[in-house]
């Protein structure tokens, strides 16, 4: 019999003890503390050195963790939801995961590797193991939901021994079974740091998790070339200009009609973009002609491409800063 049930907890980027965020006990009762964004679930997707992944899952009611009297081979359904928006999201899931029923330590091997001297191993608890996990990197979280008895919970039971299947656990179910069908192929399975971006890994390449330098460079030409394909068919023509420092990579022309294009490509399905503060300044924020197209599958026989304006582009994509420079500031000298 398959064994299904979902967990929800903190929203975190990567789970490899970065910030996590969420309306639960711990992280509000920590608010303005040293352990702010500490939440527990910090590292639910951060294998150990034998490759197994420890979950923390916040308690529900009378403080139980999830327990079934078979608590062997589930497939635990992860679920978070980004503050900053409405819904849930998929996060990752694993399958074949062992249910503890209660809060244990982490083995001690785990907490010296994870360098966490500030905090006892109790700080660090899990309820559920599994040596086989699938994560969904943020940018391809992109099918929020919502429902009643998601909202409300913070686990439930959907398939499996002594669970009583009913209209609401069905309805959840065949929902959670479509979006881990579409996301399957774009989730890192047993992600570790190697596999997993992170622009932390490597202070000298921040894109480095995103491809290698020649991948990246593979990808770019094959956009712009899909760029200038699709303009030419609307009877555009054009002048390249990404030698000069204005934002934007193209101007295409078609009698009065003047577009300013910055091109951006992803060899994935999933639309996601990195844009220079140059790019930002002067196209987003001063020009009233800037488009962005963003190619999708570039590097496939049949790229995607959308065109977005400032205010669609705002409307439909998150547009936070992923890497600061710190430049020092000279005193003048009395």
């Amino acid at each position: 019999m398959k064994k299904i049930l979902w967990v929800k907890f903190g929203w975190s980027e990567y789970y490899r003890g970065g910030p996590v965020d969420g309306n639960f006990g711990w992280l509000n009762e920590n608010k303005g503390k040293k352990n702010e964004g500490r939440g527990h679930e910090a590292f639910n997707f951060n294998p150990s050195p034998d490759g197994t992944y420890y979950c923390y899952v916040p308690p529900q009611a009378s403080a139980y963790a999830p327990y079934n009297d078979d608590p062997n081979g589930w497939t635990v359904i992860c679920l978070a939801k980004n503050p900053k928006h409405t819904g849930v999201h998929i996060v990752g899931w694993y399958e074949d995961a062992t249910l503890h029923g209660e809060w244990l330590d982490l083995p001690d091997g785990l907490i010296k590797k994870r360098g966490d001297t500030a905090h006892s191993a109790y700080d660090w608890s899990y309820c559920i193991s599994s040596k086989a996990a699938y994560f969904v990197p943020p940018g391809n979280r992109i099918m929020p939901f919502s429902d009643p008895s998601v909202r409300q919970g913070k686990y439930s039971f959907l398939k499996g021994p002594s669970v009583d299947a009913n209209e609401n656990k069905r309805r959840v179910l065949e929902l959670l079974n479509s979006r881990l069908k579409a996301m399957t192929p774009v989730a890192i399975q047993n992600p570790n740091e190697g596999s997993l971006p992170d622009p932390e890994l490597d202070g000298t390449d921040p894109l480095n998790g995103f491809g290698t330098p020649e991948h990246r460079k593979r990808v770019e030409l094959a956009a712009e070339l899909a760029v200038i394909e699709y303009y030419k068919r609307k009877g555009y023509a054009y002048e390249r200009v990404t030698h000069l420092p204005c934002g934007y990579d193209f101007v295409f022309t078609k009698g009065r009609s003047v577009r300013h294009v910055e091109v951006k490509g992803t060899s994935s399905p999933t639309p996601r973009f990195f844009i220079t503060r140059n790019e930002y300044v002067k196209g987003l924020e001063s020009n009233p002609v800037w488009r962005l197209a963003m190619v999708t599958s570039a590097l496939s026989e049949a790229p995607s491409i959308v065109e977005y304006d400032v205010l669609q582009l705002r409307r439909v994509f998150d547009l936070e800063p992923y890497v600061y420079i710190g430049k020092f500031i000279p005193k003048p000298e009395s």
